[in-house]
């Protein structure tokens, strides 16, 4: 009998239940992180982090920033190491790798070392490069995930800032069980809606075959928590389906970016929890059926309309992004098994000599 293939869609189905589990641990989880950063009242919070692993904690920032009060600051890790406007001891700071191999993370951890900075990782593999370079090293709560375009790792990165954010303000004092409980529950209801929008996605794809198999170009647009989620649903479809894929705010899209817009571009809108800004994302999405040949809109709140992925269930600004990560992925996993677009010969070369990884790194699992 043949072993089925593990997908993309196992991963997402699977992050509902990974994130409620995380929420019962969230003590736990965060327990060491949370040691650190009550050392000392640090001035603000520093995510160096690439890729996947930058989407989530953007993803995970805004909440962050809301519950902290404190500025939070995401900062790729090339910028960190070579172009970065300085740091010091009250800067609380934190390195992201999922796979705790990436090349420039360890190089942003090298620099924090030689200037005498605790170097603090966040990693999935504990037992990766991280270990051997921080002082402390974190296990976010995902596990390995066996599908390079990581889509768990993202929605639990994004939980575990949020998580964090809500343990070291209760450990601080300045909220209380209730306050954290209500927050945890939004994060459960995230997932209540995450398992809608998987169910309302699938549905979509089964009725807009034609459409996805004829997507060239796209555009994303949000705003607010969720651009976050819109540049990791562009990652993700330009590294699976391997067409052009951008992420704008969706005012910055009508500034420019739209101009070279043709009927072979895909709008794919997701809305946001605030009915005013809503109002102009929707207007963006109705107006692009004039020329899209099958827009996308993604939102909460009832809609019987069979073009529109959306879940009944409403959420604070703040968590959408946990349900609304589940989208993209299914949408890329549809389009990129079917149209089996292969990458260029030379772009394996390319990729051979701009090696993103270290030699520990399972080569099995593509480019995390």
């Amino acid at each position: 009998m043949t072993e089925k293939k593990v997908t993309m869609i196992d991963f997402v189905q699977a992050t509902p239940a990974q994130v409620r589990y995380n929420v019962t641990r969230s003590k736990e989880l965060t327990q060491s992180l949370v040691d650190e950063y009550l050392k000392k009242d640090y001035k603000r919070i520093l995510i160096v982090a690439c890729g996947s692993s930058h989407n989530g904690s953007m993803c995970g920032v805004p909440f962050l920033k809301m519950i902290t009060k404190k500025e939070v600051k995401l900062i790729p890790p090339f910028t960190f190491t070579y172009f970065n406007e300085g740091f010091d001891d009250d800067d609380f700071i934190v390195v992201v790798s999922q796979s705790g191999r990436s090349t420039n993370a360890i190089e942003a951890l090298e620099l924090l070392k030689a200037k005498g900075h605790r170097t603090i990782g966040i990693t999935s593999d504990v037992n990766s490069d991280f270990k051997d370079i921080c002082d402390l090293t974190i296990d976010w709560g995902v596990g390995v995930e066996t599908v390079g375009y990581v889509t768990k790792g993202v929605v639990t990165l994004a939980e575990f800032f949020m998580l964090f954010g809500i343990e070291a303000q209760l450990a601080k004092g300045e909220i209380d069980e209730a306050c954290a409980q209500a927050y945890k529950n939004e994060i459960l209801k995230a997932m209540e809606a995450h398992e809608q929008l998987q169910a309302s996605a699938q549905k979509y794809i089964e009725s807009h075959v034609k459409q996805l198999y004829n997507m060239q170009e796209l555009y994303v647009i949000s705003a607010g928590a969720n651009l976050g989620t819109v540049t990791e649903a562009a990652l993700k479809i330009s590294e699976t389906v391997k067409i052009h894929a951008t992420a704008y705010e969706c005012e910055e899209f009508l500034h420019g970016p739209l101009f070279p817009m043709t009927p072979a571009y895909t709008v794919m809108a997701y809305d946001t929890a605030n009915p005013k800004a809503n109002a102009r994302i929707e207007a963006i999405y109705e107006s692009a059926k004039g020329i899209s040949a099958q827009p996308i809109l993604v939102k909460c709140g009832s809609c019987d309309d069979p073009d529109v992925i959306s879940t009944d269930i409403e959420l604070i600004d703040e968590v959408m992004p946990l349900a609304y990560l589940a989208v993209a992925p299914l949408l890329a996993d549809f389009a990129s098994l079917r149209l089996e677009k292969a990458e260029h010969k030379l772009l394996h070369e390319f990729e051979n000599a701009l090696s993103t990884k270290s030699k520990k790194y399972p080569k099995e699992f593509g480019q995390w």
